[in-house]
């Protein structure tokens, strides 16, 4: 394009950041970043949110650890930019890239900082967070997020804290949450999540459903529990529900 004469817009910067990334040659993308900022185009958040989630799909355990700290400078370097501002895709694929990077508790400190900046919780930061910790098999943290969203003796102020900022909890949401439960062991709250996902019509899903085997099998559950899971069993997953239907003929 150069050789020409023809000289690259904003867009076609961002577009070849965009695609670099998708194919993870960051160093690439990168020097595009730097070129374009050389040749007097003003990084726009089209230009940064590409080169974030460029930087924390990358899938190699060592480059990703290092290109994360790479993106959250890059994040900061952001924030103190005053014309542009993350929004919630910005915070969605950082979210996404630390926790798949079992880094936490940096996670949980930014999706505070969400809050803070008065950005909508959508309910992709919500899912995100709430299944990374459980992935990662941190109790303490998975607890403490139970605690403060309500989770373990007030679940349905989450649900209307959640609705209350436009982002109302969706099929995913309740399955994450479920998965949680049954990982970390709140079983307890177990019944009164699914009495709830029944109200909204929501079904357990497949990954769910394993899970949910193994609590019945180390519990003594009453009839109408049974019945109530039961009734959440996906229509569509016919084997696994005629597996489900056997388990409780037992």
């Amino acid at each position: 394009m150069v050789e020409r004469g023809k000289v690259p817009s904003l867009v076609t910067y961002n577009s070849l950041i965009d695609g670099y990334g998708l194919r993870g040659e960051m160093k690439k993308a990168k020097e595009i970043f730097d070129l374009m900022k050389i040749k007097g185009h003003v990084p726009d958040l089209v230009t940064y949110n590409s080169l974030l989630n460029g930087y924390c799909k990358k899938s190699k355990i060592d480059e990703a650890l290092h290109l994360c700290k790479d993106a959250l400078e890059l994040f900061n370097e952001m924030c103190a930019h005053h014309l542009i501002s993350p929004d919630a895709f910005t915070y969605r694929i950082v979210l996404e890239g630390l926790c798949n990077n079992h880094q936490v508790d940096e996670a949980l400190s930014l999706f505070r900082l969400m809050g803070e900046s008065k950005l909508d919780l959508d309910i992709g930061a919500y899912n995100i967070l709430i299944d990374g910790s459980s992935k990662c098999r941190k109790p303490d943290i998975a607890k403490a997020l139970f605690n403060e969203i309500s989770l373990v003796r007030e679940a349905e102020s989450l649900f209307l804290q959640m609705e209350g900022r436009g982002c109302p909890p969706d099929r995913v949401t309740y399955n994450v949450l479920l998965k949680g439960l049954l990982k970390n062991g709140q079983h307890d709250t177990i019944e009164m999540l699914l009495q709830k996902m029944d109200e909204q019509g929501f079904s357990v899903e497949a990954s769910s459903l394993s899970l949910l085997l193994d609590h019945i099998s180390s519990r003594l559950l009453d009839d109408s529990l049974l019945k109530l899971i039961g009734k959440l069993v996906p229509k569509e997953g016919k084997e696994l529900g005629c597996l489900f239907i056997e388990h409780l003929d037992m």
